[in-house]
């Protein structure tokens, strides 16, 4: 069963958080969240992705994973009929539904343009928290006030993991595919073994689906979603290269009014047996090279 959301229940919940003692109601701008016992911290911007404007986007034990380079690559996508409805983009700072936080806490933010659906016809409400150490959890609402149905809505999420940048190892990761359709997750690691895994937290139903994605062809740049479903990856490993991770969602038809409902996380990744192997043998590799390259520069 597809999920859905009634409008007035979106409402209930922002007014309940901004109800909450634990919560404070902020301006448009960034937001840093922190969760772990302060072992994990994002910097959220009020467009609903993770911000280069502040020293972090998402930083674990000290480690910063996305906001390396200079250029944090953070963004998503909402298609409709396989048009462009609404790209938002960290590296052009663009913010196509006009959303602003509307409340946060320590460990928590909502954003979105709850009253002012107008730049695009679409109502976004987006949550962020950190529920346990080395995970950010995204929840995403969308509601069609378009005035009419819309067709074969699709929405993807993407980032370029830099953590290797952090201890002189460059900006390429070992990047892979864990698993496809409900469980659908995409890990990049660098070269020492730390990984950044995109992993969907919504359960799939018929009209509904999840596709893993990595951008062989660039780091940065938003990827259309249809583009995503079309390549159809497959679990394993895709290569090392300063590649993008992505998931794309199939949402199907929405009716005027109606709202769904679904999330992913960005985090630390627990794979499954199977995956350590890959990642083992493919890291093994990677510090082979490293050390080669190593003793060639002494000799």
């Amino acid at each position: 069963m597809k999920l859905e959301l009634k409008r007035n229940y979106i409402t209930r919940l922002i007014a309940l958080v901004l109800s909450s003692a634990t919560f404070n109601a902020v301006h448009a701008g960034d937001t840093i969240i922190t969760g772990g016992g302060g072992s994990t911290s994002a910097s959220i911007d009020d467009a609903g992705y993770f911000s280069s404007a502040t020293p972090l986007g998402f930083n674990f034990l000290g480690r910063e994973f996305i906001n390396n380079s200079g250029t944090g690559s953070s963004n998503y996508s909402l298609y409709v009929n396989g048009a462009p409805v609404a790209i938002a983009d960290e590296i052009t700072g663009s913010n196509p539904f006009g959303a602003s936080i509307i409340a946060s806490s320590s460990s928590a933010v909502i954003l979105g343009n709850l009253s002012n659906p107008s730049f695009t016809g679409w109502i976004f409400v987006e949550t962020v928290s950190i529920p346990r150490d080395g995970i950010v959890a995204f929840q995403i609402q969308l509601t069609n006030e378009t005035g009419a149905s819309a067709s074969d809505v699709q929405w993807s999420f993407g980032l370029n993991p830099d953590q290797g940048i952090t201890v002189g190892m460059g900006s390429s990761t070992l990047n892979g595919i864990n698993a496809t359709g409900s469980h659908s997750s995409v890990v990049a690691s660098s070269a020492d073994g730390w990984g950044l895994e995109i992993r969907n937290t919504t359960n799939i139903a018929s009209a509904f689906s999840v596709t893993p994605y990595i951008d062989l062809s660039a780091c940065c740049n938003p990827v259309d979603p249809a583009v995503m479903v079309t390549a159809s990856q497959v679990p394993g490993m895709y290569g090392f290269a300063d590649n993008s991770i992505n998931l794309a969602y199939n949402l199907g038809t929405i009716n005027a009014h109606e709202t769904v409902s679904f999330g992913y996380t960005v985090g630390i990744p627990i794979p499954e047996p199977e995956t350590y192997v890959m990642l083992l043998v493919g890291l093994s590799f990677l510090g082979f090279i490293v050390r080669r390259k190593k003793i060639n520069r002494d000799v």
